[in-house]
């Protein structure tokens, strides 16, 4: 069950956050006509909430990073990381999108927009094929990955963020639209499949995530309480800046704890509480930095 249900479906996660995440930011962009100002907000935005968990988490982090205690390399070691790596678990990917939104922006400019996948796409390759090169061209790899691995930082997530760039053109989104829903879900099922028995599991990951935003995306839902999907899209972020950190402490104060149906229950709960407590207490008096934890 886990090898054919739960990890296919858990691979589509990280990949669909950031084709979502680029979706949303370069259709803004295009209506904006490539307002510069619009990058900047996603940017500044990003890297305050980046911030503000990363504060909230050191006592982990310095748990985690023994180079913290190092003085100023430990500081430079700690920059780099936060843009090119992680601070706190699972953070790579703020990270990642802090890096790639600009560097697809720019391939968006110089290049042709129907060339703009291409450089993502190599990387891609590369990243999962680099050990069948000659040694020379392994050297990028290796010396990305004395410190980060590369799939988890931001070249790992070039090739969805240019595909969230290329979902938000009006044409292709309108042909999107033009499609029955079902035909999506449907073809999502047979992907899903055929990628969880292992036949080309690297090409068939880029075909099933976006056959998920297709999905989603022409999912006909309720639209009569909008507030809903608002509160929705504060849990998306908040249960992700807390889980991964979260679940290191029951384990780190009870041996006998580890993955497990028990640990997801708790961490699921704790999760919803405390982001409860955040949306809840922002709006309060003396409370409204918390705006910035999502």
């Amino acid at each position: 069950m886990q090898q054919y249900i739960i990890l296919p479906i858990e691979g589509l996660a990280v990949p669909e956050f950031f084709i979502i995440s680029a979706f949303l930011f370069f259709s803004q962009m295009r209506r904006s006509n490539n307002d510069p100002q619009v990058l900047f907000h996603f940017w500044h935005r990003l890297v305050l909430l980046y911030l503000f968990w990363t504060i909230v988490w050191s006592p982990i982090i310095l748990m985690q990073k023994p180079y913290l205690h190092e003085g100023a390399g430990g500081i430079l070691h700690f920059v780099l990381d936060f843009f090119f790596g992680n601070t706190f678990d699972a953070s790579w990917f703020l990270g990642a999108l802090i890096v790639g939104v600009p560097i697809v922006f720019g391939l968006s400019k110089i290049l042709e927009e129907r060339m703009v996948w291409i450089l993502p796409f190599l990387v891609y390759i590369y990243l999962h094929y680099h050990t069948r090169l000659p040694a020379a061209w392994q050297v990028p790899y290796n010396f990305y990955n004395s410190f980060k691995d590369p799939i988890l930082a931001f070249p790992g997530g070039l090739l969805w963020i240019a595909i969230g760039y290329h979902l938000s053109n009006e044409h292709i989104v309108n042909r999107i639209a033009s499609i029955r829903n079902g035909y999506f879900w449907v073809a999502l099922l047979i992907g899903l499949i055929t990628y969880s028995v292992g036949i080309f599991p690297m090409y068939l990951l880029i075909v099933c995530v976006t056959l998920l935003f297709m999905a989603a995306y022409t999912w006909k839902l309720p639209t009569e309480n909008l507030m809903t999907y608002k509160r929705l899209r504060a849990y998306s972020i908040l249960f992700y800046v807390i889980h991964d950190s979260f679940k290191k402490i029951p384990k780190y104060l009870f041996s006998n704890i580890h993955n497990g149906p028990l640990l997801y229950v708790i961490t699921l709960i704790v999760c919803w509480l405390s982001s409860e407590f955040i949306i809840r207490m922002r709006n309060v008096r003396g409370f409204h930095w918390l705006k910035y934890a999502y």
